[in-house]
């Protein structure tokens, strides 16, 4: 992305939808059309996102998402596995053995029978169609199939469609009759017929074939994790944040701590504390998965300290696969999920009977064998993806990102330009940002040269980034204005994230 080009706010009266790719827009608003719901609409994207994007989510991967309904109350469905009971520790860096039990199939169906207003098989028929008629290689999969080459020779990827189709490039078409067959498996059979009979010893013989542990009691003991979101207000507005496992507590944290600041006016000192409070967030990372945690964490987000001096805390990485969902619609329901795999196809360990790759969610385990996060049998480890919602009065806001613990560093900035700043949200998207990595502070290259100044002299190690660089995300957002009547979308232009409405 050379250049900027922002996308513009995308407006409706039925339904809108932002997502990581065009063709899951279209699969929502079908489904929208023939009488869903904004929750069955978030669901036909997401599995319209499994078989288009398998470098960055799929039926072997991972769902979170925080749905708010008409009458106000909300739900945070947590679509994550948990790691085999018989793990064997230390974990490798790759391969089936950090293959988490996928939580995506069980975290869809829950969202269809919990909030949709249609049948699994019409919500599914898009992605179900995409799947057996082919979907195009995309530019970014194409370049992931050429840097993975290795990883997915080793997974048993050689013989599927996608990486037969590497050699034509980008453009060349992909048909998936194994990934249609587990879609209309599921369309059928609900969470079932993944979890238990041919599918889950389909995943057990892969993960087994490259010394994994994965039983099938393991996939048939899966369940997702349902309550509510953690909320925080923040300059009177409700800022609600998916709960643990996921690290979108974070995001919460550092509202929090900066709610106690004058309101952020874009300066270097005003973006020094944004930094400051989410690396401060950061260092509590691997205690999210603790009983309580987010009622502890919260508690200490008080004392985050925001000084003048960068707080150097080496907790955030760089991973940055996965992709973003946000939906809304005329009567209220509105969505915020992000669905992944991780890393570039997961573990790179391809399903051939269904169709898939699985995901390596057990990378997010801490290497510290002392960590509250550390890697065990039957253990969720902290997990990256992070769906928020705002609720501004009759306004309610849904807002998701991929790149892993770019994440909530790309929210914070949205929502403070936005919140503090009165920058419209398309707008408040579009700006340049910064991200922390380890010790370092990149920003995008055309981020003004006096704020990136102005943060080097507040003793942050600034380095410039490609514009859109995937380090910094790509933001979808949707909204419900009651007191328009309006529902509305923006897609960040930083990847391939596209908007509708109707």
């Amino acid at each position: 992305m050379p250049d900027r080009l922002p996308r513009p706010r995308i407006e409706g009266q039925h339904l809108a939808v932002s997502c990581g790719h065009p063709l899951a827009v279209q699969a929502a608003l079908r489904v929208g059309a023939a009488g869903g719901n904004a929750a069955d609409a978030a669901a036909a994207a997401a599995a319209a996102l499994a078989v288009v994007l398998p470098d960055a989510c799929g039926l072997g991967g991972d769902l979170l998402c925080i749905v708010r309904r008409p009458d106000g109350t909300t739900e945070a469905i947590n679509g994550v596995g948990r790691a085999p009971a018989a793990l064997a520790t230390p974990l490798p860096d790759d391969g089936a053995e950090v293959a988490a039990v996928p939580g995506f199939a069980a975290g869809l169906c829950d969202l269809v029978e919990r909030h949709g207003a249609l049948d699994r098989a019409r919500v599914l028929e898009p992605a179900h169609a995409l799947a057996a008629d082919g979907v195009a290689v995309t530019r970014d999969t194409h370049e992931a199939l050429v840097a993975s080459a290795p990883r997915l020779t080793r997974g048993g990827a050689d013989a599927s469609p996608w990486v037969l189709a590497r050699p034509a490039g980008p453009g060349a078409i992909v048909r998936l009759p194994e990934t249609a067959a587990t879609i209309a498996a599921i369309a059928d059979g609900g969470a079932d017929a993944y979890y238990r009979g041919p599918v889950a010893d389909a995943i057990v013989a892969a993960v087994a074939r490259e010394g994994g542990t994965m039983a099938t009691a393991d996939l048939a003991a899966h369940e997702s994790v349902i309550r509510a979101p953690v909320a925080t207000v923040y300059r009177g507005v409700e800022a609600l944040a998916q709960p643990p496992s996921s690290q979108a507590m974070l995001l919460a944290m550092a509202l929090r701590r900066l709610a106690a600041e004058p309101a952020s006016d874009g300066s270097p000192l005003a973006q020094h504390r944004a930094v400051e409070a989410m690396a401060g967030a950061f260092a509590f990372r691997d205690r999210i998965t603790q009983p309580d945690a987010d009622r502890e964490l919260m508690g200490l987000a008080d004392a985050i300290p925001i000084g003048e001096r960068a707080s150097r805390v080496d907790h955030a990485q760089g991973y940055n696969h996965t992709t973003s969902v946000t939906t809304a619609d005329r009567d209220g329901t509105v969505v915020s999920m992000l669905v992944s795999v991780f890393d570039s196809f997961g573990c790179a360990t391809w399903v051939p009977e269904g169709g898939f790759f699985l995901n390596d969610r057990l990378l997010s385990f801490s290497r510290d064998a002392g960590s509250p996060n550390a890697p065990a049998g039957g253990k969720r480890p902290v997990h990256t993806l992070s769906p928020a919602m705002l609720v501004d009065g009759e306004r309610v806001v849904a807002l998701s990102t991929p790149s892993a613990d770019g994440q909530v560093q790309a929210l914070l900035q949205v929502v403070l330009a936005h919140l503090d700043e009165g920058v419209e949200l398309g707008d408040a998207i579009d700006r340049p940002r910064w991200r922390i990595v380890a010790d370092l502070l990149h920003v995008e290259e055309d981020m003004d040269a006096a704020l990136a100044d102005g943060l080097r002299s507040l003793g942050h190690e600034v380095v410039p980034a490609p514009v859109g660089d995937s380090l910094f995300g790509s933001v979808c957002a949707a909204q419900h204005d009651a007191a328009s009547g309006l529902v509305a979308a923006w897609a960040d232009p930083r990847r391939e994230s596209w908007a509708g409405a109707w």
